[in-house]
């Protein structure tokens, strides 16, 4: 029997480890700044990307977060994974995230949770 292909695209299981998460962020790749197209606890995708970094180079990154109040940064180290030349992006894996990284993340997420349960209601 045939089976169309969006039907067999969404019985497939999410391969992702992480959810992503497509709430504002921006990073810093030496210093030239950039729009962070979707991210996660894994890594980021960055939008428009006009910068000389390849797969598999590796780069130290700050990442902005508008956090409510005063907003935050941190710094990380990133492994360029894969970049799209047709859509100019370029996704990254975050290389060994410190606890205040990551803590930092988990609270912008859960804000964005809160934010957005909100608007629906």
């Amino acid at each position: 029997m045939y089976q169309s292909h969006e039907l067999k695209k969404q019985e497939r299981p999410e391969r992702r480890k992480n959810q992503r998460s497509s709430a504002p962020m921006t990073v810093v790749i030496g210093n030239t700044p950039y729009a962070i197209d979707n991210w996660s606890f894994g890594g980021i995708k960055i939008s428009n990307y006009y910068g000389v970094l390849q797969p598999p180079q590796r780069a130290k990154l700050r990442v902005l977060i508008p956090l409510t109040g005063p907003g935050a940064l941190f710094h990380a180290s990133g492994e360029a994974k894969r970049y799209n030349s047709n859509d100019l992006s370029l996704s990254m894996a975050f290389k060994n995230l410190d606890i205040l990284a990551k803590d930092t993340l988990n609270r912008y997420y859960l804000e964005q949770t809160v934010h957005n349960s909100a608007k629906i209601n």
